[in-house]
């Protein structure tokens, strides 16, 4: 039989007996199988020639003279260098206590005298493959070690910046917060100083309107006078804004009448505005949803307000109530121009260039509000281009069968 040449690069294995036959016919075995072969004819050369060579496999007589196998081999296990070497006994030996023996002292198999070459191929196979896979496991548990390692390393320093920009985050949410809470009280404090001297100069214009007789005096009055309250209406809007916003606003959901809520609405209106059309049903008086009566006026106002300023002079505004078995709202409908696609494409945000352009005389707050105050009370804001022209909103809100 050919030695195998892979084999024989790979395995070394070191032979101990004092007697020449047995290392002649270990050593042409082994040879034959392509299995590297170091040779000892005594303990002490055994012990160095292990510590030098490190052997694969040991394969160690225990009869010999002055250091039998069982020293031989707890010398081994005692040395950090050659304790993981797998030792086989050589031995004619049967006695169970010599068999526990050879264990206790660190021997993994033991093989019988006379030998069989079959069982001791079988058996110095068998151990160096595991002598084998053993090394692969260290190796990789090594690896594994030092991934793990690695990886605890990184995931403790992400952690640590993780904190700081927790921790950084955590002081620019508190700076945000103190901030919003500044910008709350300022617009509240701003508001009442912007109330008191344009509830006197709305005031002071209806006494000159009484005063004035000149037709284009009390033309420019009453556009004064508009505008005044136009000021006082934004006032209360932003102000109502700004307890959405920091969620201070209580509301008081109750069932209330759509058709009355128009009523009173409407009535604002055509003060000084008779283009609103309100269209009558006998189904609207059983039409109730569940809503703040304060935030259902505010809508209305802006919807309102928001269609008539797209109205031209000799339009009209449209407002009907619809209903049905789980729904019921207010659809506002005028014969403007419509809403451009890209004013629907920003017609929610405050203060857009498009609002404000496309609502000259307002302040770009309509719409945008109306969605947050809807939202809040958990119903629904559709705004469409009609086919004939102008343009429909709905806000749409949940029904109740109990009236106020």
């Amino acid at each position: 039989m050919e030695p195998n040449q892979e084999a024989r690069r790979k395995y070394q294995v070191l032979i101990v007996d004092d007697i020449p036959s047995n290392l002649n016919f270990l050593s042409e075995v082994l040879y034959v199988e392509g299995i590297g072969v170091l040779l000892a004819t005594g303990g002490a050369d055994a012990l160095e020639i292990a510590r030098y060579k490190l052997p694969d496999l040991i394969l160690l007589d225990i009869a010999m003279p002055v250091m039998d196998g069982y020293e031989v081999c707890a010398n081994l296990k005692a040395d950090p260098l050659t304790r993981d070497i797998p030792v086989i006994y050589l031995t004619a030996r049967t006695e169970p206590e010599d068999i526990l023996k050879g264990f206790e002292t660190g021997a993994v198999d033991y093989i019988l005298k006379p030998f069989n070459a079959a069982e001791l191929m079988a058996r110095v196979k068998t151990h160096l493959e595991l002598r084998n896979t053993t090394a692969e496991l260290k190796a990789i548990n090594l690896r594994l070690e030092e991934e793990v390692e690695l990886r605890t390393m990184e995931i403790s320093r992400t952690n640590n910046e993780l904190t700081i920009a927790n921790r950084k985050l955590g002081k620019a949410y508190e700076d945000l917060s103190n901030l919003d809470k500044a910008k709350d009280e300022f617009i509240r404090h701003i508001n009442h100083e912007l109330r008191t001297p344009l509830q006197g100069i709305h005031g002071f214009t209806l006494i000159l309107e009484d005063i004035v007789e000149s037709p284009e005096q009390k033309e420019y009055i009453q556009a004064i006078n508009s505008l005044v309250k136009r000021l006082v209406k934004l006032s209360e809007i932003s102000l109502l804004f700004t307890e959405i916003k920091a969620k201070n606003y209580k509301i008081a959901l109750r069932p209330l009448s759509l058709r009355n809520s128009v009523s009173h609405v409407v009535e604002i209106f055509r003060t000084d505005d008779p283009r609103i059309t309100v269209i009558p049903d006998s189904a609207d008086e059983r039409i109730f949803v569940r809503s703040d009566q304060r935030l259902l006026n505010t809508c209305l106002e802006l919807v309102i307000d928001n269609a008539l300023k797209y109205t031209p002079e000799n339009g009209s505004v449209t407002i009907r109530l619809f209903h049905d078995e789980a729904l019921a709202g207010i659809e506002v409908a005028d014969n403007g121009p419509g809403f451009s696609a890209k004013a629907m494409e920003s017609l929610y945000d405050l203060f857009t260039a498009d609002n404000l352009r496309y609502h000259s005389h307002g302040f770009g707050i309509g719409l945008a509000t109306v969605k947050i105050i809807l939202d809040t009370l958990s119903a629904r804001l559709e705004i469409n281009n009609l086919p004939e022209g102008g343009a429909m909103v709905r806000m749409m809100f949940d029904t109740t069968t109990q009236a106020v």
